[in-house]
């Protein structure tokens, strides 16, 4: 059944955007590269022609969808004003925002390398390992979180899958696995959650050594300043 509704929202750059269906008076979200028909690009207030199609998360999406051909102002009621004012200013994820979660990254990366060396150099990694564990969950998580609002605003500009493993692999796995859960982001990837089992395993053959006796001689002759 083709429906009809109001454009409450367009990023022209993005190109995607909200529409108002009429006859569900759902927000239904709507991309580019679904048009059909006459060319153009959408603006708020114009009227669209769609079907009602999934994402491939299930959700709800306008698609196919075409302009129509006669252009009408949004319709001046409450609903749709509410909806558009809450579209434009809910927080969304940008290229900067992706770009200042990878100098965070890259930041916690030279915080946390000097924390190790400097607990290697005083003897002191095993008592600072838990501490180091929890840092870098958080921050993991953090990383997911961000990168799984930029995948539904369908940004081109992620966080490299590389560099969320690398945090699993410092020590930041059990926030990985918290986000993978909680958020439902990176858990239908196949390759990738095989590379994070290896991520794991490879985490824990670390640690076992380091606490091994094998570890602690090689902690105790990395140790130039212990008390």
């Amino acid at each position: 059944m083709q429906l009809t509704g109001s454009v409450v929202f367009w990023r022209d750059d993005k190109g995607f955007g909200f529409v108002l269906c009429q006859q569900t008076q759902q927000k239904l979200f709507f991309h580019i590269r679904d048009q059909t028909g006459t060319s153009g690009r959408p603006q708020p207030g114009d009227q669209l022609h769609f079907n009602l199609a999934k994402d491939k998360r299930g959700r709800d999406i306008a698609a196919p969808w075409r302009l129509s051909s006669t252009k009408n102002a949004a319709p001046n009621t409450a609903q749709t004003t509410a909806i558009a004012v809450n579209i434009r200013h809910s927080p969304k994820p940008t290229d900067n925002s992706i770009h200042y979660a990878n100098q965070l990254a890259l930041l916690f990366r030279i915080a946390f390398l000097i924390a190790v060396l400097a607990a290697l150099l005083f003897g002191r990694l095993p008592y600072v390992l838990p501490l180091l564990y929890l840092e870098a969950s958080i921050f993991t998580y953090w990383l997911y979180k961000a990168d799984k609002e930029a995948a539904i605003a369908r940004h081109g500009n992620r966080l490299a899958e590389e560099s969320l493993q690398l945090f699993a692999l410092i020590g930041g796995w059990p926030g990985a696995y918290l986000a993978q859960r909680q958020l439902a982001h990176k858990r239908s990837k196949q390759s990738f959650r095989r590379e994070f089992g290896f991520v794991i395993l490879g985490n824990a053959l670390l640690v076992s050594w380091l606490l091994s006796p094998w570890g602690e001689q090689f902690l105790a002759r990395m140790a130039l300043w212990a008390g």
